[in-house]
């Protein structure tokens, strides 16, 4: 900070630019694996709610319907983060109190081992309440990204893991109309390449044919992908010279990204994980997305026949 005090969270440089960002009404965010993407959407989530009095913010991540130790790391980030924040909201003279609701009765956080805190995560009850009065309050909860419910979440939403969601395109089909109705809220979707071609995060998120090549930056870098949204984008070479490193699975020695990928087993893997390239797979010669694509497109002096693209 410019006059010498230690931030309470401490915060990466390639994150500094989109964490401040309040003007953006849609935030896109395509970052490394273990750069802290959840906690520092987690940190701008709560920064938000001791800001705007009654603002409500989901934290929707695609870990709730995975494995158990998935929904852990999230429990021990939002563990963290609470406690931080809580200390922040004495020192401001608000409180802070997280409950859980399960069968009708509220414990409060301070009450809550990790186990205790994993399970609530498991279970969808969480809900962080900051009062700014004794009537007044924001309030924040994790939920399953389900398009069933996600015509309820009104107010700030934060997607994590969007391309481990299967049904993406019906949660922000869900979301957006209310997005757009009210210039106080905000959406964030955060995420590394998905390994599936025809999932709906390759209509938002990957780049255009031509710009995918960037220079490493320790602020990371902006593009406009192919459905002309701005994505913020920090790959291995971006956190590296941010001060983040990576380590060798074996010697666990630091390792430069190109030592790390050439020690990787799985080099397709590493590709999307840490160096955020979109590789194209699966069965079918083309993907949905250029099938769809090809099909809304006007050809002139020639006609598409996708049948038989797909017989070759």
């Amino acid at each position: 900070m410019s006059d010498g005090t230690k931030p309470l969270i401490p915060l990466r440089t390639y994150a500094e630019d989109p964490f401040w960002d309040d003007e953006t009404g849609i935030q896109f965010w395509l970052w490394r694996r273990q750069a802290g993407k959840s906690f520092t959407a987690a940190c701008k989530a709560l920064r938000r709610m001791m800001m705007v009095p009654g603002l409500s913010s989901f934290f929707v991540s695609a870990s709730v319907a995975l494995a158990a130790e998935f929904i852990r790391k999230e429990a021990e980030v939002w563990q963290k983060v609470l406690a931080a924040y809580k200390v922040a909201c004495q020192q401001s003279a608000q409180e802070l109190h997280t409950y859980s609701t399960d069968k009708g009765r509220a414990v409060e956080f301070d009450a809550m081992n990790l186990d205790d805190l994993s399970e609530v995560f498991e279970a969808q009850k969480l809900e962080t309440r900051i009062y700014h009065s004794r009537t007044s309050y924001s309030r924040s909860r994790v939920i399953a990204p389900n398009p069933s419910t996600a015509v309820g979440w009104t107010g700030d939403i934060w997607l994590d893991e969007v391309s481990r969601m299967p049904e993406l395109k019906d949660v922000l089909e869900a979301v957006l109309p209310f997005m757009s109705s009210n210039p106080q809220f905000r959406l964030l979707a955060i995420t590394t390449p998905a390994p599936d071609d025809k999932h709906y995060s390759w209509e938002i998120f990957a780049p255009k044919a031509g710009e995918d090549v960037f220079a490493p930056s320790a602020r990371g870098n902006y593009y406009t992908s192919q459905a002309g949204i701005r994505v913020h984008r920090v790959d291995a070479w971006d956190a590296q010279l941010a001060g983040v490193k990576l380590y060798d699975d074996t010697t666990r020695a630091v390792v430069t990204p190109e030592q790390h990928r050439a020690a990787a087993y799985d080099k397709q893997a590493w590709d999307r994980n840490y160096a955020l390239k979109w590789i194209k797979g699966g069965s079918a010669a083309l993907s949905l997305t250029d099938i769809e694509r090809a099909m809304r497109s006007p050809i002139v002096g020639a006609e598409l026949d996708i049948s038989e693209t797909l017989t070759l």
